[in-house]
């Protein structure tokens, strides 16, 4: 009884002096619950959410949609070794478009309820949990899974990271990516740390699609890090017999490869000895901070290559592979307002992220891409500001984005027998081409409450504007 009083007022001691430097933030700890001996933590955070996004583009009709959500937070330690966290969300929209069917299909995207010709209803979660046994950690969850470097566009794993595409546009699709299952470990060890996954991906009902993930970052002196890694993508067939025009893709049943869970092993060795019938893809990693408050970064994928050497040849449209380089400048002071500054290019070859035996075997998941959601034969330049003055941040932005629409330009594009061996990097009479300028701006006054809008103007090919406005409420 007496340490339950004990457990009881130290859990109403921390959640009564627990503040939030930033209530936008889901990571700020308003209730917390430990024993005195501090053995084990359990946060507890929620937040009420209510947003309003208005976008006029061409000759469409002007779109209003609003969102409503629950979201839930939970995170802490049960020992030292042994963290985890949590986290739900539950959404409900209103659109004056008209919403479409949705059967659970993962090729659907998200799946969602629909409630009327304008409503629907739509909830996601992610959870983690880790246990460390220096110099081992054992990783496991149902969540998102980033990596690289570039702070816009990654071209590797995007994880949580979900940019606005006018092409992607739509009240039939929910278009932001869905956390993973997976287990996995990272070892390290002085300058090196390696890190492997294992996930299942979801590509369609009762058809197995898996994806491996290993990296090895070496940290080099004068703060450069240099990682390298690999993934394997494989699965059951998804197209109906006789759809796909390659013969190799034709109704075959995948399962799980434990092979591919050994640590240390290239991916590339594997695959060979297991009937070389596994998409396979090399990246870079490269982040340099060696002058203060500076960054230089860049990510390559090597989705697909006859040889390194062969990168810039266009005659094979197998030569698939995707980069961003960039540089930001963090923490310049002028007076008492912080500033940021990043710049960032990305390019994507024709066909990346795809692979000729379909959608068993492409680099998504419930319909969004794993690497970047410009998808294949595109590019972006980007390049942003930003100024913090206490509980207020500004950011200018402005970006060039180029997007082919022919064939080779989406990752459902099936490469067949019969089709052109060449590939045709954003081609003028099928490429879309368009800037955006604008402006984002986030208020946190009071540990409980924020505020954020936001406004893009967009000139080419895609012509309008998007604006939005969000109210968080939390505790």
């Amino acid at each position: 009884m007496v340490k339950l009083l004990r457990l009881a007022l130290t859990a109403l001691a921390v959640a009564s002096i627990t503040h939030a430097a930033n209530p936008g933030d889901p990571k700020v700890t308003h209730y917390a619950f430990q024993d005195t001996a501090r053995d084990f933590l359990v946060n507890i955070r929620g937040q009420l959410v209510d947003s309003a996004v208005i976008t006029n583009l061409g000759n469409a009709p002007t779109h209003y949609d609003n969102s409503m959500s629950v979201r839930l937070f939970l995170d802490g330690h049960f020992t030292e070794a042994l963290h985890f966290g949590a986290k739900v969300k539950i959404f409900t929209d209103y659109t004056n478009r008209d919403i479409a069917d949705h059967f659970y299909n993962p090729n659907e995207g998200i799946p969602y309820n629909k409630q009327s010709e304008n409503k629907r209803t739509w909830d996601i979660f992610s959870a983690n949990i880790d246990y460390k046994l220096k110099p081992l950690t054992l990783l496991a969850g149902f969540d998102y899974l980033e990596w690289g470097s570039a702070r816009y566009n990654h071209v590797i794993l995007r994880g949580e990271q979900s940019n606005y595409r006018p092409w992607q546009d739509s009240s039939s699709r929910i278009t932001v990516p869905a956390p993973l299952p997976y287990f996995g470990y990272r070892f390290e060890i002085g300058p090196v740390t390696y890190t492997q996954y294992a996930a299942k991906l979801f590509e369609k009902k009762n058809a197995g699609k898996y994806f491996h993930f290993h990296n090895l970052d070496l940290h080099l002196p004068a703060n450069i890090t240099l990682g390298l890694s690999e993934t394997s993508l494989y699965g059951t067939t998804t197209e109906s017999a006789g759809m796909n025009p390659n013969a190799d893709a034709d109704s075959t049943g995948r399962y799980f490869e434990w092979a591919y869970v050994i640590p240390f092993i290239p991916y590339m060795f594997q695959e060979h000895l297991q009937g070389d019938q596994d998409n396979i893809s090399l990246a870079f990693n490269l982040s340099v901070k060696t002058l203060r408050n500076w960054e230089f970064y860049g990510e390559l994928l090597w989705d697909d290559m006859k040889s390194p050497t062969s990168m810039f040849d266009d005659s094979w449209w197998g030569n698939k592979w995707a980069a961003t380089v960039g540089f930001a400048r963090d923490s310049i002071y002028a007076g008492p307002v912080q500033l940021d500054i990043l710049t960032e290019y990305t390019r994507i070859e024709p066909w990346v992220y795809t692979h000729h035996k379909g959608g068993g075997y492409t680099y998504a998941s419930y319909a969004q891409c794993l690497g970047n959601d410009l998808g294949p034969n595109s590019q972006e330049v980007h390049t942003e500001i930003s100024a913090t003055y206490k509980f207020i941040k500004a950011t200018l932005f402005a970006g060039m984005v180029a997007k082919d629409t022919a064939f080779g330009g989406n990752i459902t594009d099936i490469h067949g027998p019969e089709d052109a061996t060449n590939k045709n990097f954003l081609a003028d009479a099928s490429t879309l081409r368009y800037q955006e300028f604008g402006a984002r701006l986030s208020v946190s006054p009071w540990n409980w409450m924020d505020f954020r809008a936001g406004y893009t103007r967009f000139f080419g090919d895609y012509e309008g504007y998007r604006a939005y406005a969000t109210g968080t409420l939390q505790w």
